[in-house]
């Protein structure tokens, strides 16, 4: 097995993030501060695994004016890419960020069609990548061209040749894909009340549905939960299950929260980390993520000063 790290984003974008203080429906206003990012699930892994001091190729297929500008904005950041161009325009995603009322408003674009001959493509150099790959990380949404079951392909070929695979998805794409068994996990919770049908209105039901996932053999499954004050995540480990909690008050911003600590998991799982410590410094990355507008974060030593600061219960 190599040692390169493999992102996949299927369906990048264009992230535009505007701060608008005292934000409401039907208003005008000026933005306090524009932020134009290149995005997507795997994209802004490797770009957290490259302030973490990790390299990876981020792969999946760009288009357009603003695939020009998520490639060249990639290798300003020296991360190497091996993406796959396509007709039409990568998508533009906008959130606009209330840091007086504390919410954030999203509205995510379809993206380009990606057609046959373009998928064939990208899944020769898929394979090709897997050949030097120590672990694969995959996420986001697919665009419009690619079958609802793709990411089941892309886990069982990883599985065929040894390599982990961890995991960002939701709806159908994430319940296809969890009949192959991904090593990592990450689900949000509405997955499991609107695609498998199960309310979750309590932390012991959300609990009970995770287990469930975790049983299957996926060796960590996580998701986020509210707790008493803070921003938390509930864990699901080889060593049993934590609660870990950040302080939600010093949030700036969530977007890329959950891309920030799946990007701290596969630094853990790299460096072999204890079970504690992989949960506090995934929690740790998240923390930094989220203490700024924007995506990225400070570095190894900001993530390392915050490690124990997360506070963490374990259930059983």
């Amino acid at each position: 097995m190599g040692r390169l790290i493999g992102t996949v984003t299927l369906n990048p974008a264009v992230d535009e993030e505007y701060m608008v203080p005292e934000l409401y429906l039907g208003g005008w206003f000026r933005a306090s501060s524009v932020r134009q990012l290149p995005g997507g699930k795997g994209i802004n892994v490797s770009v957290i695994l490259k302030q973490l001091n990790y390299d990876s190729v981020a792969m999946g297929f760009l288009a357009g004016f603003n695939g020009e500008y998520i490639r060249d904005a990639m290798r300003r950041m020296r991360i190497s890419t091996n993406f796959v161009h396509v007709k039409g325009e990568t998508r533009t995603n906008v959130y606009i960020v209330d840091p007086v009322g504390h919410m954030e408003t999203g509205i995510a674009a379809m993206g380009p069609y990606i057609s046959e001959e373009a998928l064939s493509r990208f899944t020769i150099n898929y394979d090709r990548m897997l050949k030097r790959a120590s672990l694969v990380a995959i996420g986001g949404s697919l665009p419009p061209g690619v079958s609802q079951d793709y990411y089941r392909t892309l886990v069982e070929k990883a599985k065929a040749v040894g390599v982990p695979v961890f995991l960002d998805a939701a709806g159908p794409p994430l319940s296809a894909a969890l009949e192959l068994v991904p090593t990592a996990v990450r689900i949000d919770h509405r997955f499991i009340s609107v695609t498998l049908g199960y309310p979750v209105d309590s932390l012991d039901k959300l609990m009970e549905r995770i287990s469930q996932i975790h049983a299957q053999g996926v060796e960590w499954a996580i998701t986020a939960c509210a707790t008493h004050g803070g921003l938390g995540n509930i864990f699901y480990t080889p060593n049993g299950i934590y609660v870990a909690e950040t302080d939600v008050d010093q949030a700036v911003s969530m977007i890329g929260a959950g891309d920030a600590l799946m990007a701290g998991l596969i630094v853990a799982y790299k460096e072999g980390m204890d079970t504690e410590m992989t949960v506090r410094f995934a929690m740790a990355c998240l923390w930094e993520e989220i203490a700024h507008p924007g995506h990225g974060i400070g570095g190894m030593d900001k993530v390392k000063s915050l490690v124990s600061r997360v506070r963490l219960e374990k259930l059983d």
